[in-house]
């Protein structure tokens, strides 16, 4: 679970920074909070996957380059949430 997880925070840390970079800075801040909650395992999964959909949500109309972004990230969580506890 250890790779998984690591490998799931840095993408979502990575999507942070480019939302950042990007100008959407309370958007970012969201994604940060839910990977500053110390979730691991299903629960960071669906927290991130949360966030992704109001992130969506915001910035989908007026930044399509960030949205693909952040729903590369969003399907990633959601393969491994339907993967189960041990992906």
């Amino acid at each position: 679970m250890g790779d998984v997880h690591d490998e799931t925070v840095a993408a979502a840390r990575q999507v942070a920074d480019r939302l950042q970079q990007r100008g959407h800075a309370d958007q970012a801040h969201a994604v940060r909070a839910v990977l500053g909650r110390g979730f691991a395992g299903a629960l960071l999964l669906e927290g991130l996957r949360d966030v992704c959909q109001v992130v969506l949500t915001a910035i989908e109309a007026i930044d399509p380059v960030s949205a693909t972004m952040v729903e590369e990230l969003r399907l990633g969580v959601d393969s491994r949430l339907k993967r189960g506890p041990a992906a």
